[in-house]
């Protein structure tokens, strides 16, 4: 767009690729809608099996940035190698992943170390490193049974989850596992917002399960850093995680992702 009008001429442009799997397909009469020239026009064609948003011949966001990139990076060296490995997994742009000139780089995602760092977290009561982690745990533990209104006791084994409530995130796998373990001497903490069928089921644990479970459909950061915490084990029930932070955050308080 730039470059043939003399702009940003030495400018060079590297596209991450954070989840495949949102490309931006649309119909590809609205290329004509885009203003771009038309020399890219093969760059955005794409034509798929299925018949959303239209059934054929459509425009790629995803595969027009690809090829249009001078580099292409993600956000880990495994999904790296998972892009290029097949249309499951590259959904179907693995093929055009392995002809362009460099191929994809994978640079591990990161975590924001000062948000998310025990001994200074502002939504956290106590604060602890590797020293005073066992200390600090069971009260942590304590105030976000409290917060959530369930039974304040430390010795019960306390499982959260935190992300999207969708099927890549695994929340229909969460969704049916709950049933088959609430029994146990166990609470569950679920923070998320998603699609509306499951921010419903997790919000009626609640009314199921009142002193075990509790879900929360909503956008909530102190609430999610009280989970990280409090919290003995964090779900991650994802079908396939690019790179995932809340695995991360959770080793980083001590608690064991799953």
């Amino acid at each position: 767009i730039y470059q043939p009008r003399g702009i940003y001429t030495n400018a060079k442009v590297a596209l991450c690729i954070h989840n495949i799997a949102y490309q931006g397909r649309f119909a590809f009469s609205d290329f004509y809608q885009l203003n771009l020239p038309d020399q890219l026009k093969s760059s955005f064609e794409f034509i798929d099996g299925y018949e959303k948003p239209v059934k054929g011949r459509k425009i790629n966001w995803m595969k027009a940035g690809i090829i249009e990139s001078d580099r292409v990076v993600t956000v880990s060296p495994h999904y790296a190698k998972e892009l290029i490995s097949g249309p499951e997994k590259g959904v179907e742009l693995d093929n055009i992943l392995r002809s362009i000139p460099c191929s994809v780089s994978g640079i591990v995602n990161g975590m924001d170390t000062q948000e998310w760092n025990p001994l200074t977290d502002k939504y956290i009561d106590y604060h602890f490193d590797i020293t005073t982690v066992m200390d600090a745990k069971p009260l942590l533990k304590e105030a976000l049974q409290a917060s959530v209104g369930l039974p304040v006791d430390r010795n019960i084994p306390l499982i959260g989850f935190i992300g999207r409530l969708e099927e890549q995130k695994g929340s229909d796998i969460l969704v049916a596992a709950i049933d088959k373990f609430i029994g146990m001497d166990v609470q569950v903490v679920i923070l998320g917002t998603g699609k509306k069928k499951f921010e419903k089921e997790i919000e009626k644990l609640e009314e199921m399960y009142p002193d075990k479970a509790r879900g929360v459909a909503k956008f909530n950061v102190p609430l999610a850093h009280t989970i990280t915490a409090g919290a003995d084990y964090m779900l991650v029930p994802s079908r396939f995680e690019p790179c995932g932070l809340i695995q991360l955050h959770a080793m980083r308080y001590g608690t064991i992702p799953i």
